[in-house]
């Protein structure tokens, strides 16, 4: 059984994989969150040799040599990669103090994700806007034709917008929330993360699915309350069901000690169905939304077993063929 919870568990969550590659990107991050503060600091140092008219940097770059085309254009650089430092330092510590305030509930999580994620669009665009100011492009005229470009693409992105607007609303109704499981257009998974523009979902099997938040019209979200997975199970039609009903009520609370996962139940609910071959009976039971699966898949066993021990069949399909002897002979 443990083992059982264990693999639903890596499921449902990320793998040792999965965050060896995060520590890779947040070590990668650190490295040049530390390299571009080097930097900065060093420009600092030698701000005269930088930026002043007698500087080493104005000497050795009035030439036409290659070498001292690219002593020219040392400054930028400096700037470039001091203006890279504030960008990573602002986003680190903005990230640090929403992770501590938006923490706790799977409401508060899923606020604190999409405003790191509008916060990330805005500061790496002001970034690139600063970064073209020093190398010496026209910032004003910039804005004014990005301006122009925007209001024409935003005629033919009216579907992008509507992603973001429908997620802000999404995060705020609580609808949704990081950690909840939800059916999307028939496609059950738990939602990882609501941003920008999409949200993504990851299913039972690992399986990831991305969809646009304007998308999302109708969802049935099954993590609000507890689920009641079923199974259907049919008898021959010559068994005595009230038999059934006696062999099930006096294991009932077996099958539950067997199913530490089961929060209530198993319940049998009556016959769902007259087959060809057999009477099906439906029986179910209440746990949590993360354990659907696995209590459905335990049910089954221990009604089976259950039926064995008592000798209730379960019938193979057959056909019953009739053969009308020739009346003319």
């Amino acid at each position: 059984m443990e083992q059982q919870q264990n693999e639903q568990k890596k499921r449902l969550f990320p793998s040792i994989d999965e965050k060896k590659k995060k520590n890779i990107k947040a070590t990668v991050g650190l490295i040049l969150l530390a390299f571009s503060a080097v930097v900065t600091v060093l420009g600092f140092v030698f701000y005269e040799d930088l930026h002043s008219k007698t500087g080493w940097c104005a000497v050795h770059g009035t030439g036409s040599g290659f070498f001292n085309v690219l002593v020219r254009y040392i400054p930028n650089a400096v700037y470039t990669v001091q203006i890279l430092f504030l960008t990573l330092f602002i986003l680190y510590l903005f990230c640090l103090i929403v992770a501590k305030i938006f923490k706790g509930t799977p409401r508060r999580v899923t606020i604190g994700k999409l405003i790191k994620s509008i916060f990330k669009a805005v500061i790496w665009i002001a970034c690139v806007i600063a970064v073209l100011a020093v190398w010496g492009l026209d910032v004003a005229a910039l804005i004014a034709g990005a301006g122009v470009i925007t209001l024409i693409i935003g005629l033919g992105m009216q579907s992008l917008i509507a992603d973001v607007v429908a997620g802000i609303f999404l995060v705020c109704d609580g609808t949704l929330q990081v950690g909840d499981t939800v059916i999307i257009d028939g496609w059950r998974g738990t939602v990882q993360e609501i941003g920008i523009r999409n949200t993504t979902l990851v299913n039972f099997s690992g399986d990831i699915r991305v969809a646009n938040n304007s998308t999302i019209k109708v969802f049935v979200n099954q993590s609000r309350n507890n689920s009641y997975p079923t199974v259907t199970i049919g008898i021959e039609y010559g068994e005595d069901i009230k038999r059934v009903e006696e062999i099930f009520a006096a294991n009932k609370e077996k099958i539950r000690a067997e199913i530490p996962l089961i929060l209530d139940g198993p319940d049998y609910k009556g016959v769902d169905g007259l087959d060809a071959s057999s009477v099906n009976l439906l029986f179910g039971a209440t746990c949590k939304e993360e354990s659907f699966f696995q209590v459905q898949r335990d049910l089954k066993r221990a009604l089976k077993l259950m039926f064995d021990e008592n000798g209730i069949n379960i019938p193979f399909p057959q056909i019953v063929v009739n053969h009308r002897e020739n009346e003319e002979k």
